[in-house]
Parts: C-alpha cells; sequence; structure tokens
C-alpha cells in the first residue's frame, strides 16, 4: 500500500523522525479509537470538538443532527483538520526539559462530503458496531424521523500524517551517569464495570456481545 504524499500541512519538520506517511500505520492508528477532535471555523472563528469517528477503507466518517453547528459548518466547503491521539505512556527522564509522552497520532485534513440518505444506516451501524462489536443488530432500527434528522458525511482520508513515539526517555549523555531515576509509566484504557439502566425492564440480563466485549478488558490496543 503507497504511503499518502506529504503535503505543506502534513509534513512533520519538528520529530519527523517519528513520521509516518504509510496508509496501514494511519489506519492502525485511526482503529485504536474512536473518538476525535474536529477542527473547524464559523464565521471565522476557530472551533475544536470531539465527536465519534469510525474509518472506512479510505474515509472517516462523521454523524450528527441536521442542525449540528459542526457538520453545516463542514458542508461550506470549508477544508475540516480532524486528530486523534492516543497516550501510550508518561516518559520520565533525568531532567524536566526532557520529560515526554509515548504517543500515537494522526491529524488528517479534509473537505467533507455529505452521504447519501441510501447509505446513511449502514454507515450509522458501522459506527455503532465499531464501538461495541454486534450491538447494531440488537437494538430497534432508526425511525424515519430520525434518519432524516441526521447527517453523515465523509471525508477521505488523503491528506494525512502519523506522528508516534515510542521508547525510553532519550536524556542529555552526561545526565545518564545521575542518581535520578527515569522510565516509562505505561498507560492503558480499560473497561470498568457495567452499569445498568436505572429504567431497564426487569428480567433483562447482560446481552451476549456486552460479555463479550467485557472479555476484551482493554478498549482497543
Amino acid at each position: 500500500m503507497p504511503p499518502i504524499s506529504p503535503q505543506a500541512k502534513t509534513r512533520i519538520l519538528r520529530g519527523d523522525n517519528r513520521a509516518e506517511y504509510g496508509k496501514e500505520s494511519i489506519a492502525q492508528v485511526l482503529d485504536s479509537s474512536f473518538l476525535c477532535h474536529v477542527g473547524f471555523t464559523v464565521n471565522g472563528e476557530a472551533r475544536v470538538i470531539p465527536t465519534a469517528y469510525v474509518r472506512v477503507d479510505d474515509a472517516v466518517y462523521l454523524h450528527g443532527h441536521l442542525k449540528n453547528q459542526m457538520m453545516n459548518a463542514l458542508l461550506d466547503g470549508q477544508t475540516a483538520s480532524i486528530c486523534v491521539t492516543l497516550l501510550d505512556g508518561l516518559v520520565l527522564a533525568r531532567s524536566g526539559f526532557k520529560h515526554s509522552v509515548n504517543f500515537r497520532s494522526v491529524t488528517l485534513f479534509g473537505k467533507a462530503e455529505k452521504v447519501a440518505d441510501d447509505e446513511k444506516e449502514d454507515l450509522l451501524d458501522i459506527l455503532v458496531d465499531y464501538m461495541v462489536p454486534g450491538r447494531a443488530s440488537q437494538i430497534r432500527p432508526p425511525t424515519p424521523q430520525e434518519l432524516n434528522a441526521t447527517l453523515v458525511l465523509r471525508i477521505p482520508i488523503d491528506e494525512a500524517a502519523a506522528k508516534i513515539r515510542t521508547g525510553p526517555p532519550l536524556d542529555k549523555e552526561p545526565d545518564y551517569e545521575t542518581d535520578v531515576w527515569a522510565g516509562v509509566i505505561n498507560l492503558e484504557t480499560h473497561i470498568a464495570e457495567v452499569e445498568n439502566c436505572p429504567d431497564l425492564k426487569e428480567g433483562i440480563e447482560l446481552p451476549e456481545h456486552i460479555d463479550s466485549y467485557l472479555s476484551q478488558k482493554k478498549i482497543f490496543v
């Protein structure tokens, strides 16, 4: 799979040794989360909003209400900036200057395209199943009114870059001889306990797809 050629906006200059332009590397980071931050403008003013997403092939999909300010702003032809970041560890060096974090991130730029009505329901199901596999088939389907009130946007992944840091602290050479502890505190996002909805109908047991999800212990990797 050929890499995405870096453009002016996506070429990483600072820490370019951590840059990844391969489509597989970019997809791997995107597929390790379902929460992104979307940068856009409204009347010339910047906005950044967290929202759920799903990657399907070479595009990222977002959804929102028909009157959602972000969704409508993205349809005015502006270029959106989308960022996904996963924090993997606190890198504790022998000096404050060299402290860092291990992370994986992707930043992509693109113009949003409105998804056709006949594709919308399938993509919403994909988004639900992406968050918890098997969920979409267990819930009631959306009503025509709900579908009409929902926008789904497609943003192609054709201008993007990943930046990844792994490994131990990189101290200045003389500092390796000091008596200061240094290392990495690794971080993971774990699945916690399940809470039943307080209005759950009596007698409804935990469904198999939720039980299977809990057995993973971790949310993505």
